[in-house]
């Protein structure tokens, strides 16, 4: 059954009391047979509360505003229930924007239009709506869309920085099932001059400060938090929810995404088998899209991570054995060189940083629970394992690399798309949590690697 906020607003008053002021509640489920009949009334009688607001901040109008000189970026959606997989050989019942978790990644420059476009399926089974936090808008553009129908808006990204976007709709009493079970994404919206350089500052063998600076070019990554909240046979749990007991920390959807796999097991182990990290779930290639991957990047190099905070918990984002070199929310430095940055729900940052030595260093959110149910991400900087000449003695390099990049690509749901100062990437390979369509797809445009094909040739390479 689909309520309105009006409904929604007399049932906590009816459940928790007018005051409202617990901050956590026992999970309750809500049996319609067994409301007082006045309680359903109002809601008939009140038949949703329809936002009468004005235009804010800028014109909307998509017409207005495809005739305005101003450069129109098309994003197009669907709003689709597909079962995904999780840590441990299980599934679980998602809600995806376009078939993957996170929703595809919007890239604009500040002040360009964004013509948003939801289709709904005509078999999907609810309706869904997309509430872009990049915009300035009424709400009711995020009125939810009934199966068999399309809905579109259009605005300006006036302002730079990282945006979500999520599932939406005044009518939908069961928002919070739908973006946590994988109806959330991002916009990145890149300032109209560009990025500025980093400077870092070191330190000389007489302990005097020197400066470095780096470029605004910089290789690019995102990283998207959020929590599970399941019952045993894979759907939402919303009584779960409502105490904070979550299923699983995901990082693009995924427990545990960016840790070796066995082709990394037999690069730096000799052994398929033999695992160099304490948790690696996605070990096979016959897990295709959904086989771990790392992050590869070279020394020296100025790295930007695009980061958002989706989900119920804080993220207390720190990477072991790295300093963040800067960290900006907007488009406003608030840190330089601090250890951890705490986000809350629905918050977000850019963290610049230069890995200074080789090494492997784990990305994590410093929250022990988080970090045992799955919030690690593994970063490789250069040559730690000293595998560029036995790449160059087997032919699978012709000659040494400054990242292992050159030589299996980094993974594609942790690349966003390219803008005006992102450093390409050698390569990218098919993974993320998307459906096989998505992923199928991806292969046979010709711009992704798919390791699960190439892994076993470079295994027989190195064996031989």
């Amino acid at each position: 059954m689909l309520f309105t906020i009006a409904a929604v607003a007399v049932m906590g008053a009816t459940l928790f009391g007018s005051t409202y002021t617990q901050t956590q509640i026992s999970g309750q489920s809500l049996d319609i047979s067994k409301m007082d009949v006045n309680v359903i009334e109002q809601i008939h009688q009140m038949g949703g509360l329809q936002l009468v607001m004005p235009q804010a901040f800028a014109e909307t109008d998509c017409g207005a505003l495809e005739s305005s000189g101003r450069t129109v970026v098309e994003f197009n959606l669907t709003g689709e229930s597909v079962e995904l997989p999780i840590m441990g050989g299980k599934t679980y019942n998602a809600m995806t924007f376009s078939g993957q978790v996170p929703g595809p990644t919007l890239r604009v420059t500040q002040g360009d239009v964004v013509k948003m476009t939801l289709t709904i399926p005509d078999d999907e089974v609810t309706g869904h709506g997309n509430d872009m936090h990049a915009s300035q808008m009424s709400a009711s553009n995020f009125e939810s869309v009934n199966p068999g129908e399309t809905s579109q808006y259009c605005y300006i990204a006036e302002s730079a920085g990282v945006f979500k976007y999520h599932c939406s709709g005044v009518k939908l009493i069961g928002m919070d099932q739908h973006v946590l079970s994988g109806m959330y994404g991002i916009a990145i919206v890149d300032p109209a001059n560009g990025y500025k350089k980093l400077m870092v500052e070191k330190t000389s063998g007489s302990g005097e400060l020197d400066r470095k600076f780096y470029d605004a070019d910089a290789l690019e990554f995102q990283l998207q938090y959020n929590q599970l909240y399941l019952t045993p046979e894979g759907n939402y749990d919303a009584g779960a929810m409502f105490m904070h007991h979550n299923t699983a920390t995901v990082v693009n959807g995924m427990q545990f995404g960016y840790v070796p796999n066995m082709a990394h097991n037999l690069l730096v182990n000799g052994d398929v088998k033999k695992n160099i990290f304490v948790a690696q779930p996605w070990n096979g290639i016959e897990h295709k899209q959904y086989q771990s991957q790392l992050l590869f990047v070279e020394n020296d190099q100025h790295v930007r991570l695009f980061i958002e905070n989706h989900g119920n918990e804080p993220l207390f984002f720190h990477i072991v054995g790295e300093i963040l070199d800067r960290v900006t929310q907007g488009n406003r430095v608030q840190s330089a060189a601090t250890e951890t940055w705490l986000l809350g729900g629905s918050q977000n940052m850019i963290v610049d940083l230069v890995f200074d030595e080789p090494g492997a260093y784990a990305a994590v959110n410093h929250d022990y629970a988080a970090i045992y149910t799955g919030a690690a991400t593994v970063f490789v900087a250069g040559d730690p394992f000293g595998l560029n000449p036995v790449l160059v003695e087997k032919g699978v390099i012709p000659a040494p690399v400054a990242s292992y990049a050159y030589a299996l690509g980094n993974p594609s749901d942790a690349v966003p798309p390219m803008g005006a100062n992102s450093i390409a990437h050698p390569a990218l390979n098919i993974h993320g949590l998307y459906t096989d369509e998505v992923a199928s797809e991806m292969q046979a445009s010709g711009d992704y690697v798919a390791l699960w094909e190439v892994i076993p040739v470079v295994a027989e390479i190195l064996t031989s």
